[in-house]
């Protein structure tokens, strides 16, 4: 993944209720790092969500789980931009621990797809969406 154009990355520390009764984060709290990392990165763009027009919905989201995040863990979650195929975008994460950067807890993957939330189709990302994809995956190629 680390070829792939990093679009944006977010610093957690665990909170103590970010954990399980087995003592480690809980899985489901990993999809919540991962929606907030990617929320954060459209904001960081001036990409206001507006439900009444249209907006990124997920499609599909899967994690791998190598090592459990325990607290008081200091973790960072990375975003990068896979591929587009038609309507869809393909995301990658890298939950990665902010002070030993080569400890990877998960990778994981998600599809976004862009909806008129009014008739719920599908539709074409928006010009300024795809400008700032483009922009990222020129950057890396540059490099």
């Amino acid at each position: 993944m680390d070829t792939k154009p990093l679009l944006y990355s977010k610093a957690y520390t665990i909170r103590w209720d970010d954990m399980d009764a087995f003592s480690h984060v809980n899985n489901a709290t990993y999809f919540t790092y991962l929606q907030e990392c990617r929320f954060d990165w459209l904001l960081s763009h001036n990409i206001i969500i507006d439900p009444t027009t249209f907006g990124p919905i997920v499609g599909e989201v899967g994690c791998k789980y190598l090592r459990p995040i325990t607290y008081p863990a200091e973790i960072v979650v990375e975003l990068y931009f896979s591929h587009k195929a038609g309507r869809r975008i393909y995301l990658e994460h890298i939950i990665r621990d902010r002070n030993i950067p080569d400890l990877i807890y998960a990778t994981a993957t998600a599809t976004v797809i862009w909806i008129d939330f009014a008739t719920g189709r599908s539709i074409l990302p928006p010009p300024q969406y795809n400008h700032i994809l483009e922009m990222h995956h020129n950057e890396t190629k540059e490099t």
